[in-house]
């Protein structure tokens, strides 16, 4: 612009899909299984539409019934980095698929409180959110990054919890004022007499609810409610214990999320289900060490115990690196993009958004052409590579952007994924969060640090107006 306490965030359709399904086959999803359709499920941000892409799968949805925070809704309702959960079958190709059941839950509706534009956060109802490059906003989100959102704005967060209980946020959506609110997570601090709990910072009074389940400390749950009371307090109406993932002997799941716990490779939490790992498992690592905090896909069996038997565990990058500006060409065919003579490679969990004035519901890299304006996040591979993340297509405007490593320091210049980058007497230095720096200081202290820059881009060159070394 994407350490004590586990805490799930698996939405409550995803935990309730992974524990009635039965059989879900992972070969099936992974093209190396049964010939004919295999039953399947999946949580994942929405990758793309037509009718939806989750994990690499296009699933054909005419049929399927969409939940929205529990209400029937439409395909047209859902949006691209939401996380969703899945039931359904899977072609033998591996890649296509027909849903069942497509259900989508936030994990935090409520109002804006504590922006953070230096260390990248917002709060909603107690709950710290984390503004990422790969994080999707919502179109009537002007412009489209945290310093958009206003305080005491109501908005909906779908994403991951990392070990510190944060919300990683994969996308952030507009709500209507009067919606009602909402959280997901786990119940510290139970009193049972006063009929209150806590999640993270927020306390919820539970005691006029309806239905209520019985509760613990440790519990998961997902509260609603209408009334935050002049002391913080969530009045909920509703209150329901989510399940999580199967526990029946042989049942198949795939998870995305992030790594909460860790023991070793062999051993640790993902989104709050325990993961092992044996000589059978593939590991793709993309150069990255599994531990606390390292977003990853995990598929495998349930075993006697409920843990997670791995038959892969593959690392989702960190989304450091970023391109803003006009597409040099598009070869759909090898899924690759190339913006400012940057090469950029796409692939089937890269998230496409459209946000150009042409709002392409089913946007895919063969609606995308040389002359448009796009915003791609994604990891740095080879000097002048980008594995892609996430690709917006935006309405064009004069100035290009560039994120990445600080290579080839030298004043007035650098270079940022292989573009020459030059400075003038014009050019605003900046340190972390924002901080002015000079001239000297920036380039004294640039070197193999992530850096941002902005300017006009011309003949191989990208003239900077601003350069920010980033957190």
């Amino acid at each position: 612009m994407k350490h004590t306490r586990t805490r799930m965030v698996i939405g409550t359709a995803a935990a309730m899909l992974l524990t009635s399904c039965d059989g879900i086959n992972v070969a099936g999803i992974q093209g190396s299984g049964s010939p004919t359709p295999a039953a399947a499920a999946a949580v994942g941000p929405i990758t793309g539409f037509g009718s939806v892409f989750v994990n690499g799968v296009e699933y054909i949805t005419s049929n399927a019934q969409i939940l929205i925070d529990q209400q029937p809704g439409t395909e047209a309702q859902l949006h691209a980095g939401q996380v969703v959960a899945i039931k359904g079958n899977v072609n033998a190709d591996g890649v296509t698929g027909t849903a069942t059941e497509v259900s989508f839950n936030g994990d935090a509706q409520g109002p804006v409180a504590q922006i953070d534009l230096t260390n990248n956060t917002f709060v909603v109802l107690g709950q710290t959110v984390r503004v990422t490059g790969s994080t999707l906003f919502d179109d009537a989100i002007q412009p489209w990054d945290l310093t958009g959102l206003q305080m005491d704005t109501l908005v909906e967060v779908s994403g991951f919890a990392n070990a510190a209980g944060e919300i990683i946020a994969s996308r952030v959506d507009l709500k209507s004022a009067g919606s009602n609110l909402q959280v997901k997570g786990v119940i510290a601090g139970l009193d049972m007499t006063a009929h209150k709990f806590r999640i993270d910072a927020l306390t919820v009074d539970y005691g006029t609810s309806s239905a209520t389940p019985t509760l613990a400390n440790g519990s998961i749950v997902e509260v609603q409610g209408t009334t935050l009371i002049s002391t913080g307090e969530l009045v909920a109406t509703k209150v329901e214990v989510l399940q999580g993932v199967a526990t029946t002997v042989n049942e198949r799941a795939d998870i995305e999320g992030i790594i909460t716990s860790f023991t070793s490779s062999a051993d640790f939490t993902l989104q709050g289900q325990s993961v092992i790992t044996d000589a059978n498992t593939q590991f793709v690592l993309h150069g990255v060490s599994l531990g606390v905090n390292v977003e990853v896909d995990v598929r495998g069996t349930v075993n006697a115990s409920g843990a997670l038997v791995a038959n892969k565990v593959e690392v989702r990058p960190e989304s450091l690196g970023l391109v803003r500006g006009l597409v040099d060409s598009v070869t759909a065919a090898s899924n690759t993009v190339t913006v400012m003579g940057v090469n950029i490679t796409t692939s089937a969990s890269t998230v496409l958004d459209d946000k150009s004035s042409q709002h392409v519901k089913l946007f895919r890299l063969t609606d995308l052409h040389a002359g448009d304006y796009v915003e791609i996040h994604g990891s740095e591979g080879q000097t002048g590579t980008l594995s892609a993340s996430t690709l917006e297509r935006d309405n064009a405007e004069s100035r290009s952007y560039l994120q990445g490593t600080a290579l080839n320091v030298a004043a007035p210049g650098l270079t940022v994924l292989g573009v020459t980058v030059t400075t003038n007497a014009q050019t605003h230095f900046e340190g972390p969060g924002g901080t002015a720096k000079g001239a000297a200081t920036f380039f004294s202290q640039a070197a193999n640090h992530v850096v941002k820059v902005r300017g006009s881009f011309s003949g191989g060159v990208l003239t900077a107006d601003q350069a920010r070394i980033e957190q």
